[in-house]
């Protein structure tokens, strides 16, 4: 893809699933790309892997430590003088009942999937704004939409992240800077092996649905041809997504056929 060449695409939760195919189709496509996760050795592991090695740069971040984020921004700047493209990948999953979830787990959650995405959105718009370009891809999820037994902390913090990306977007409607949120349906990742579990651990099992799902490299294809979309939400996954016009539509018929 032309538009992909020479651009600087930042992508976090680059060391596996969704990140890892972003990050090899990005990079074949001629984009240098920037490589975050909290996983140093995974992220060498996948610049080995990619078509162009030399145009990838590993920048290990911890979104728990989202403090750290302007300095984070600095360094992603540094390399190439810019960075056109921001895909807010990472982000951590939960299985468990809400009154066996602790507060702390349900804090890291949140730091992660809502103030860790948030606080590097926030440090690098003000070069966006400056230039009066750039792009924004969050990666949402179709839970946001509508709430599940196990989910409840997962399924609110990508509530969260919707809404307040639709937010941003309505502040910036009147500059060039383009943001969108991209919600998966089931999408062969590890997110339901490493989610937390009522004890704060990774669940260690991963579901049918998960394991049937698309497969990363083919949704990194979708992905890519959404970010040519101006829709500012969209869908990718199978028919899955028909959950989600379902629940708002007949929400009693939609948790009765869930329960079963």
């Amino acid at each position: 893809m032309d538009r992909m060449i020479s651009k600087t695409v930042w992508i976090t939760g680059a060391s596996s699933g969704i990140g890892e195919a972003s990050a090899k189709l990005f990079n074949a496509e001629g984009a240098y790309t920037i490589l975050s996760s909290r996983n140093l050795e995974a992220l060498r592991r996948v610049q080995s892997e990619l078509k162009h090695p030399d145009k990838a740069l590993l920048l290990p971040i911890d979104l728990e430590r989202y403090e750290l984020a302007e300095e984070w921004v600095s360094l992603a700047i540094k390399w190439r003088g810019s960075v056109d493209i921001l895909l807010s990948n990472a982000g951590l999953g939960q299985f468990s009942r809400s009154l066996e979830t602790s507060n702390a787990i349900e804090r890291r959650i949140f730091d992660i999937n809502y103030h860790g995405n948030v606080a590097l959105s926030k440090a690098l718009l003000p070069y966006f704004v400056e230039a009066n370009k750039g792009q924004i891809i969050v990666i949402g999820s179709i839970a946001g939409k509508f709430g599940q037994a196990k989910l409840a902390t997962y399924s609110a913090s990508k509530a969260a992240v919707i809404l307040y990306y639709e937010s941003l977007r309505q502040e910036l409607k009147d500059t060039e800077i383009k943001i969108q949120v991209v919600s998966p349906g089931f999408i062969q990742t590890s997110v339901t092996l490493n989610s937390l579990d009522k004890n704060g651990q990774p669940l260690n099992k991963n579901s049918p649905a998960q394991e049937n799902g698309m497969p990363a490299d083919v949704f990194a294809k979708k992905l890519m041809k959404a970010m040519q979309s101006n829709r500012f939400h969209i869908y990718i996954g199978r028919k899955e997504l028909l959950a989600v016009p379902f629940h708002a539509l007949l929400p009693k018929l939609f948790y009765s056929i869930l329960s079963k």
